[in-house]
């Protein structure tokens, strides 16, 4: 076997799953393994894993839902814990879960409860305990009964003004969802005590969001009458007046108040560890401007006082607005030259209107940054080392403008035994961008730019290339625009109004040019330029602070290139080269469209197991001054995120065949298929497993010279899919993720006949990958 590492890992993988240590090993005498949990239940709507979260105490976790490993792994340690291996084994496993009487009592009110909940108010639960040997099992049987319905509803606000705000003519506010307006309480529907709750804080958050800064969930409550209709709840849902106490020290019961702001202090360059409020803060000046009033502690603000005036949307005589606490929030978060912000209010009454006086603390962010990196390469036993250095200020203008600098280099010693060239592999090259936070464009107004929260992005690179067979430069520019509303975060767009990339061969090595079909010599070994404008868009409901629940996403992406410069070229006479494409500055230009689209599912089936999915794929077509694709903007397939039984450019294009003499080239296209799903599983500590199925392909959308079978073709494509399959190992550290990932080919396209399915001979050679990568593959 080429990897042996791989064999280990694998045959470990084995061991765990077919090792027979006795499961009881560590059962204390008297007492019971818990094997087996069951859940029965008459109502089809609720499945059993969204019931099994309610079980007190469920069995050792099976890993892939099929093999206790951990616990397997727990057994096979011995009893003496002073030896590490024994320690180590115990640490890795997982005790044996010992059966608890008291535990199945509570899970059956616990479930009863559910169910209670959801309006199966006669809903019935019973428990039922097998013992057998040293283990046993617990089976909850649910009878759900008629359930109970909302029959009539009703409201009791006497505050009319409340009363106003809550009815059919509200208007959404920006950034509050559409249900808001109407109640989620209907007559017929199911006595669900969950919406009745969900009501309340739509409720409450439609209220805090017109100015109730002090109202809160509690003063809503219900009254439900169940003995006037058979199963039918006659329901009122009462908002109770705020209750003052007087200097008497009686109670009296007054209307819900609205709040406005006041002045806002904004505090810079703010440390809670060494201050406390404003008692402790010693401003050496301050700025005052409609109704803010900036206080700094140098000769001058760190940040530009326009820029948090900006970015503040709590503004001075304006009704209160939750929804305007937390834009301010998430837009101070997003000034890098800011580390954290904290609000704070002040109640005070004026001529009997209640104001807010604001606080805002801001702590600043550390200014400047350097990082430095070294790799180790190894490349078909050629050994390279590559370095880096990146220069980061977060406030260069005192604007939070983000500005980055990179320096990096590689270099390779290519044995002339591997090129048949005595040149070295030497990468060199530059990186500069400058992140504006805010929109830097004409014709917007102030309020749409501040319904946006945006950034305006320079960049500018280049970067040198020298390897046996050619010396390449690459020199790129590029100004785009990256926005998101305010009340929709988990939506992305990019517009890139500007991307410029020019391409320099100034050597190349003629027999290696010699070897190259025409079509590799015209996409990617000549002088080009490529100028381009693009959008992509982004959504994803991931949230860090919530991980296990279901997640999609979805990106959308198109690039359009080189049209501006085909309109001008014939009104201005452009010289043409000898294969008729108009040449800019005596080099050809690339003119193509490429749109792309990539959704992709998780879905979580309790806290140790989730089932992802991925549809995606793209399309490049050249057309008017181009050929073909340039090689930087085709597709390929294989990697550690396509199809992971190959290696990455080594599928494709179509059905097409390598040789000896096969270039890298020739395993690029123009169309892209992937189709990815996988089970994962958590294994012990902070690794997970999973096992996975990949689809996909690349295809060409002509007849290239040297990539026969690549061509795409509807009523072929299909038998053109490859197929892999395998297994991953992952080490989760909630900030980032390693994975290690090892997959076989089940259906080569590239193979005829039989051997096209490679599954019926596994092997660890051609019909083998690995990969190692950071993050999940989708």
């Amino acid at each position: 076997m080429k990897y042996p590492f791989v064999r280990y890992l694998l045959g470990a993988f084995i061991v765990c799953g077919l090792f027979s240590c006795s499961s009881t090993k560590y059962v204390p005498g008297g007492q019971h393994l818990l094997d087996k949990v069951r859940i029965k239940s008459d109502h089809p709507d609720y499945r059993t894993l969204e019931l099994r979260s309610h079980v007190r105490q469920l069995p050792n976790y099976k890993m892939f839902g099929i093999n206790k490993t951990q616990l397997q792994l727990y057994n096979l340690s011995g009893k003496d814990t002073t030896r590490w291996i024994n320690r180590f084994l115990r640490q890795i496993g997982e005790s044996p879960v010992i059966f608890d009487s008291t535990m199945v009592d509570k899970t059956t009110v616990g479930l009863a409860n559910f169910f209670i909940n959801k309006g199966y108010m006669d809903a019935q639960v019973s428990s039922e305990i097998d013992k057998k040997g040293e283990k046993a099992s617990v089976t909850y049987e649910i009878k759900a009964n008629e359930p109970y319905f909302v029959w009539k509803y009703t409201e009791d606000i006497q505050d009319s003004i409340i009363s106003d705000v809550l009815g059919v003519d509200t208007k959404i506010i920006s950034g509050e969802p559409a249900s808001f307006k109407a109640s989620l309480i209907k007559e017929g529907m199911l006595f669900d005590r969950n919406i009745l709750d969900k009501e309340r804080d739509r409720i409450t958050n439609l209220l805090r969001n017109r100015g109730y800064y002090a109202f809160e969930k509690n003063y809503i409550s219900y009254s439900a009458d169940t003995g006037k209709v058979d199963h039918g709840v006659n329901l009122e849902l009462q908002l109770h007046p705020l209750p003052e106490i007087l200097p008497t020290g009686t109670f009296i019961e007054i209307p819900h108040r609205k709040y406005y702001y006041d002045k806002v202090y904004i505090y810079l360059d703010y440390d809670p560890l060494s201050m406390s409020g404003t008692d402790s803060y010693r401003a050496k000046d301050s700025i005052e401007s409609n109704g803010y009033t900036i206080y700094y502690r140098g000769n001058s603000p760190s940040i530009n006082p326009s820029l948090l005036m900006s970015n503040n949307f709590m503004t001075p005589g304006r009704l209160y607005s939750q929804l305007r606490e937390e834009s301010t929030y998430s837009s101070y978060a997003t000034l890098q030259a800011l580390n954290n912000s904290n609000i704070h209010f002040e109640e005070f009454f004026r001529n009997d209107t209640a104001f807010l006086a604001t606080r805002i603390y801001t702590m600043p962010a550390k200014k400047q940054s350097i990082t430095f990196g070294v790799e180790g390469t190894n490349t078909a036993g050629d050994f390279g080392v590559a370095l880096s250095t990146n220069y980061t200020h977060r406030n260069l203008f005192k604007g939070s403008e983000t500005f980055n600098f990179k320096l990096h280099g590689a270099y390779e010693a290519i044995t002339v035994a591997s090129s048949g060239l005595n040149n070295p592999y030497l990468e060199l090259g530059a990186d500069a961008s400058l992140r504006v936070p805010k929109f830097l464009f004409p014709f917007l107004t102030d309020a749409f730019k501040r319904k946006m929260r945006a950034s305006t992005e320079f960049s500018m690179s280049y970067n040198y290339q020298t390897r046996p067979e050619f010396v390449r430069t690459l020199l790129s520019g590029g100004l785009r625009y990256i926005w998101e509303g305010r009340g929709m975060t988990s939506s992305r767009h990019q517009f890139d109004l500007l991307d410029i990339n020019y391409v320099y061969l100034p050597r190349i090595d003629s027999g290696f040019l010699a070897r190259l079909p025409s079509s590799a010599v015209y996409f990617g070994y000549r002088n080009q330029f490529i100028v381009s404008t693009g959008y992509s868009y982004t959504y994803s409901t991931f949230d860090p602070a919530n991980k296990n629940r279901n997640v999609h996403a979805l990106r959308l992406s198109i690039e359009f290139a080189g049209n501006l410069l085909y309109g001008l070229s014939k009104p201005l006479n452009f010289k043409k080269d000898k294969a008729g494409s108009y040449l800019l500055f005596n080099t050809d230009y690339a003119q193509f469209v490429k749109g792309d689209v990539d959704y992709s599912k998780t879905i979580y089936i309790d806290k140790n197991n989730s089932i992802a999915w991925r549809i995606g794929g793209g399309v490049g077509l050249p057309y008017g001054n181009s050929e073909g694709l340039p090689f930087e903007k085709r597709y390929y397939s294989g990697g550690a995120n396509s199809v992971r039984a190959w290696s990455v450019r080594e599928l494709g294009p179509g059905s097409y065949q390598t040789n000896d003499s096969t270039n890298f080239f020739y395993q690029s296209g123009d169309i892209k298929l992937d189709l990815n799903i996988e089970y994962r599983t958590r294994f012990f500590w902070k690794f997970e497993a999973a096992a996975f199925v990949d689809a996909g392909n690349i295809w060409t959308v002509k007849n290239y010279a040297g990539q026969e079978g690549g061509v795409f073709r509807f009523n072929s494509f299909y038998k053109e899919i490859a197929v892999g399959y395998g297994l991953g190992i992952r080490l989760d550290y909630d900030f980032f993720l390693v994975r290690a990932d090892f997959g076989w080919k089940a259906y080569n396209p590239a193979n005829r006949g039989r051997d096209r399915w490679t599954i019926l001979h596994p092997n660890f050679t051609n019909n083998f990958a690995w990969h190692i990568a950071v993050g999940y593959p989708f």
